[in-house]
């Protein structure tokens, strides 16, 4: 379950990293806006590690990886009819927000479910599962893209994928020795 859901946080995070931009300028917004609004969402995603990481230590671990997935998907519903630049400047708030949280949970949740013992081990699996969503999801959606015309599609598929991780954060429990 722990890698499913670092797939889907790779997927989402590199499908928007490569494809916001061209998604921005095909809706007639400038390039310079466009990248300046992919630039928010790095700069809120080095505030939010730090402001999650403290907020895992008040409400648990598992609690922000979840209310990170929650971000993260309603911020990619919220992407498909976004059409004004302010708009997109409110969503990378809150997608950075999301996966700033998703980002610094990796490690604390492997050493949470499967303690220190193998960390090293499992959590290199399960961030190698996240590249392999982050090889996919550009790709997929660069496709639907091709396919469709539009990233509406893929945006879905992102936001459907970050459903999964929540279902799965609220079902994940410690292996028991």
């Amino acid at each position: 379950m722990v890698t499913i859901i670092f797939f889907c946080l790779g997927y989402g995070i590199f499908a928007i990293t490569v494809h916001i931009v061209p998604h921005i300028t095909d809706l007639q917004i400038s390039a310079t806006t466009a990248a300046t609004i992919l630039a928010t969402t790095g700069g809120i995603q080095a505030i939010g590690g730090i402001v999650l990481g403290g907020v895992a230590d008040k409400i648990g671990n598992r609690r922000v990886l979840i209310i990170s997935f929650i971000l993260i998907s309603a911020a990619m519903f919220w992407l498909i009819p976004i059409r004004s630049v302010w708009v997109f400047y409110l969503f990378a708030i809150v997608y950075g927000l999301g996966v700033s949280g998703g980002g610094v949970m990796e490690p604390i949740i492997v050493a949470e479910l499967f303690g220190i013992k193998s960390h090293g081990l499992i959590l290199g699996v399960v961030s190698f599962v996240f590249t392999i969503g982050g090889a996919v999801g550009p790709l997929v959606t660069g496709y639907i893209f091709d396919l469709t015309g539009n990233y509406q599609l893929a945006f879905l598929l992102c936001a459907v994928l970050g459903i999964v991780a929540i279902i799965l954060g609220t079902i994940l429990r410690p292996i028991q020795n």
